[in-house]
């Protein structure tokens, strides 16, 4: 129906805060877009985010720039096509390596690159798994392995726990206590791989879940004592 990509743009730029996922509708064009141009990505993100090179903000936003930064802000926050994604599912993790390089030269110098790095770490999160059998992609590990890369495996922490979502809450903390063992698992996988930062991610996050599990366990323990 629309040919032109720029027309695709603006339809799915205008109806951003309703393409989230809920009925099927993302915004395909877009978010590859986000995936594929590193500039675009970098603009995106000054759209949502104060450079930490400005000190004092010299006037307040117009309401069309308001705007502008909420449609940015709904795009971030449910972004799942990752960089380096192919049309069949694959990943280029070459590509991925250029489009990162890319960021961290643009982000850094308009201030940018730890928020940059949040977010890159959340849509790493939906990467596909390496070929090796590994359950991510090697050229993703590596990304959030890395020592400056401190936001990245925050933002990679964070989709963890978003990507659970509205649950129900079991008395017996079990649900809580598979994912700790699940993600101490994968810690333990990409380990063995030398990726030892991300590994010490993934145990903190399994950590919290058991925390959360005895915290279920104690408060209905208090429940049936009060009862």
């Amino acid at each position: 129906m629309y040919g032109d990509t720029d027309d695709l743009f603006r339809i799915e730029w205008a109806y951003l805060p309703l393409l989230n996922g809920d009925y099927g509708t993302t915004p395909k064009y877009i978010e590859k877009r986000l995936s594929a141009d590193s500039k675009f990505f970098c603009e995106v993100i000054s759209l949502v985010y104060r450079s930490k090179n400005i000190i004092k903000i010299e006037q307040e936003p117009t309401e069309e720039e308001k705007a502008i930064a909420t449609n940015a802000w709904h795009l971030l926050h449910e972004w799942r096509t990752p960089p380096g994604i192919q049309d069949n599912g694959d990943f280029d993790g070459a590509y991925f390596d250029e489009w990162l390089k890319e960021i961290w030269k643009m982000c850094s110098r308009t201030g940018h690159l730890e928020v940059a790095f949040l977010h890159i770490g959340q849509v790493l999160f939906f990467c596909p798994a390496d070929p090796s059998g590994l359950w991510v992609n090697k050229a993703a590990a590596e990304a959030l392995n890395r020592k400056g890369a401190e936001e990245m495996r925050n933002g990679f922490c964070s989709a963890i726990f978003n990507s659970r979502g509205v649950h129900w809450v079991d008395p017996t903390g079990k649900p809580e206590k598979d994912l700790a063992k699940k993600y101490r698992q994968q810690a333990n996988d990409v380990e063995s791989e030398g990726f030892q930062r991300l590994a010490a991610s993934l145990r903190s996050a399994a950590d919290s879940y058991d925390r959360e599990a005895d915290r279920i366990i104690d408060e209905h323990e208090s429940e049936d004592e009060e009862n």
